[in-house]
């Protein structure tokens, strides 16, 4: 009777399991990732939007950074062209550069996609409301979740007629042909990439420039400063509350390990800086230097060079109010 009575159990335990995973794998199949309706958005096309959806896209977002095949001979390998038609594939024979690079490779193969207007390989069939939708919340077209190097996570942060302008600038691009292969992503992150898109709901708003400090910190928001100056442990997108800006993050490039720069007015960073030699630090940076690959950084020096001084200034203003924070580099 005992045993009957253990087997009935079991078989009850089980059949629990079996439910749960079956519960899970439908809402993964479902509902994942979280996303709602691309907006039913009709960017209006004006040269002014144009204009600063140029100025974002290049200098501040630097989506043609990343969309574009690199020219490491220079520092910090400037975009070649053609521009924003996408670039080689990472798969699992290559080390990808930037954080916890390392030794690995990647756990699949992911092409960098073509963002020019293109109706057949780039972004010339997508509607305004799908461009925001992946841009801001994480999800392509095709209702997948996109792999968090697409930093969206950020984006979301860039506000509504911010992201008019970019949407307006795409589409001005020169179309440009160049298809590449769709993604293959190894289990487990082909599952977890579905996890991380949140839906933006509510309206973003920038803050006046007026206000220098609040836009300043806009900005070093939607242009990563924060994002590659800020410590955070390997597997988190959230860097240390206590050292926002604080520098040390691990990155790779050719071999060698680069940390990021200190941005808080402690000693260690820029304490000792005003705000003309934060400002003309960036401006040397104007016409692409070559170099050699051990003294390459993988900074975009070439596109920041192109922000205004206004915005520069904003940014260095912001960060002269931070708390200061030692300089602390983090274990790779």
């Amino acid at each position: 009777m005992l045993v009957c009575a253990m087997k009935k159990i079991l078989l009850a335990f089980v059949g629990v399991i079996a439910l749960a995973l079956g519960a899970a794998s439908l809402y993964y199949y479902l509902f994942l990732p979280k996303q709602r309706p691309a907006p039913d958005l009709q960017v209006e096309i004006t040269p002014e939007r144009v204009e600063r959806g140029r100025y974002l896209v290049v200098n501040v977002l630097q989506c043609i950074d990343c969309h574009s095949e690199r020219d490491w001979n220079y520092y910090g390998g400037p975009p070649v062209e053609p521009i924003g038609a996408g670039r080689s594939c990472m798969d699992r024979n290559s080390r990808p550069r930037g954080v916890n690079a390392g030794e690995e490779s990647f756990p699949g193969r992911l092409c960098i996609r073509n963002i020019t207007p293109d109706p057949e390989t780039g972004l010339g069939n997508w509607t305004d409301g799908e461009i925001v939708r992946a841009v801001r919340e994480g999800v392509s077209r095709n209702g997948e979740g996109l792999f968090p190097i697409m930093p969206y996570f950020i984006y979301r942060n860039v506000s509504d007629e911010d992201m008019n302008a970019v949407v307006a600038y795409l589409r001005s691009m020169k179309p440009q042909q160049s298809d590449w292969p769709e993604r293959t992503v190894d289990f487990p992150m082909s599952s977890l990439i579905q996890l991380w898109p949140t839906p933006l709901e509510e309206a973003v708003i920038a803050p006046e420039p007026s206000n220098r400090v609040a836009y300043g910190e806009y900005l070093a928001v939607i242009s990563r400063c924060e994002f590659c100056h800020t410590p955070r442990s390997p597997n988190s997108m959230e860097g240390y509350p206590d050292r926002r800006f604080g520098g040390g993050m691990p990155f790779f490039l050719n071999g060698q390990t680069l940390y990021s720069m200190n941005l808080t007015p402690d000693p260690s960073g820029l304490g000792s800086w005003s705000r003309e030699q934060f400002i003309q630090r960036f401006k040397i940076h104007a016409q692409p230097q070559q170099v050699s690959p051990e003294n390459n950084t993988l900074m975009n020096w070439n596109a920041f060079a192109g922000m205004t001084e206004e915005d520069l200034g904003m940014l260095y203003d912001f960060f002269m109010t931070l708390p200061p924070v030692p300089l602390r580099l983090e274990p790779i």
